[in-house]
């Protein structure tokens, strides 16, 4: 009777055990300390390694958590009871794993970021984590998300120098924080277009109607380019200007036709839909207030996003009142041509720097006129019979001119 009566409890028993275990990698980290530290060297040895290499692609947060939390423990008993360096090799090599895996996957706040880039041995593995989240930055759309990596990016940059390493990894950080800036720019709304002045100070205050301040992103190494114009004047550009959160525009020097340094600073209001501030006169270095009011918006996402290999080919469109073809070609890795050609031959417009964005349909085309940009700000996306159509606004740096556009396939 005892023995059945075992026997029929023996499910339950088991059921027990399974709930009030853990599906940690350790589930006592105590515990297991001190076994450790009544073993040998070869089982401390072999326990780290055998952790590293079954949790080497680990995702989840909590089990990481746990390795790192063992790791760091682990590697203080190693060192107290003075393993040989194997030991301690491996037990680093299992804590810089867990830190690594909980950058990559886990940690997107710029504190705990940074914190864990600093622990991070050497400066392989710090580079490494830049080069993971570089590879990445097109595909972020979550606004929030990129502030805290460009501020991560900055600490790595600062920590990287701190640390002594070579000059690539604090480069790979300056890229990463360069890439995200260019990134928040794509999923900010609302900001691109153009805006006709309401008040400047100096001698063009009489042709207020005239003046225009055409604000565009490039999608590239250009950056964010800014543009004073008017019809009779060449232009007064600004590129590689950087968004902060006031929100404000900060350029650090004027790029396009003069060598004199120059500073354009703008502050938003709330909808976008007006912007003040100053720019420094390259000539005689005193500040110019400016205020503005928008006239047209460039939309930033798009619903159903074409993929780049339907994006290539050719499409009919009209500029202005010439009818023609646009064709877009892929050149190289995430690099795009185009060219835009009349049917009667009077236009053949080129487009040598092209980008497409496949997560949010944002088309970039630049072209250089006089060295000055011409910017096509575009949306790809499939209609209701499954196309692509392309739609958006040409803006003129130049001219201040600016003109909608929509291309369908042939």
């Amino acid at each position: 009777m005892r023995l059945v009566a075992l026997c029929a409890a023996l499910p339950s028993m088991m059921f027990t055990e399974t709930a009030l275990g853990c599906d940690l990698p350790i589930c006592d980290v105590a515990a297991e300390l001190k076994t450790m530290e009544s073993k040998s060297q070869s089982y401390r040895f072999q326990l780290v390694s055998k952790l590293r290499q079954e949790f080497s692609r680990e995702k989840a947060e909590a089990k990481l958590n746990n390795l790192l939390e063992f790791a760091r423990a682990a590697l203080e008993l190693v060192q107290k009871v003075n393993d040989e360096d194997y030991v301690l090799r491996e037990t680093k090599a299992l804590r810089d794993q867990s830190v690594f895996l909980l950058v990559q996957w886990v940690w997107r706040d710029c504190k705990r970021l940074s914190s864990g880039y600093s622990e991070l041995a050497g400066e392989s593995q710090r580079f490494a984590a830049l080069d993971f989240f570089l590879r990445r930055v097109e595909a972020l759309q979550d606004r929030q998300a990129i502030k805290e990596l460009v501020c991560f990016a900055r600490n790595a940059e600062a920590a990287s120098m701190n640390l002594k390493d070579a000059d690539y990894v604090s480069r790979q950080a300056l890229q990463l924080g360069s890439a995200l800036s260019t990134q928040l720019l794509e999923v900010v709304d609302g900001w691109e277009g153009v805006f006709t002045l309401t008040s400047i100070d100096g001698p063009l205050s009489e042709d207020l109607e005239h003046l225009r301040l055409v604000l565009f992103s490039t999608g590239g190494d250009l950056g964010v380019v800014a543009s004073l114009s008017h019809p009779t004047l060449r232009p007064t550009v600004f590129q590689k200007l950087s968004f902060n959160e006031s929100p404000q525009w900060l350029g650090s020097r004027q790029s396009f036709g003069s060598a004199v340094p120059s500073v354009l600073q703008l502050k938003f209001d709330e909808s976008f839909s007006g912007v003040e501030g100053t720019m420094l006169d390259p000539l005689e270095f005193k500040k110019i207030h400016i205020k503005a009011r928008r006239l047209i918006k460039v939309d930033v996402l798009g619903n159903k996003p074409c993929t780049e290999e339907e994006l290539l080919g050719n499409y009919r469109m009209s500029l202005a009142d010439l009818e023609g073809q646009f064709t877009i070609e892929r050149i190289g890795p995430r690099q795009l041509a185009a060219v835009f050609a009349s049917d009667e031959g009077v236009l053949r417009l080129p487009f040598s720097f092209g980008r497409y964005n496949e997560h949010s349909g944002r088309l970039t085309f630049i072209n250089m006129q006089m060295n000055v940009p011409l910017g096509w700000r575009l949306l790809a996306e499939r209609n209701s019979s499954g196309k692509c159509e392309i739609r958006g606004w040409g803006l003129s740096t130049f001219t201040g001119g600016h003109y909608p556009i929509l291309m369908k396939r042939k």
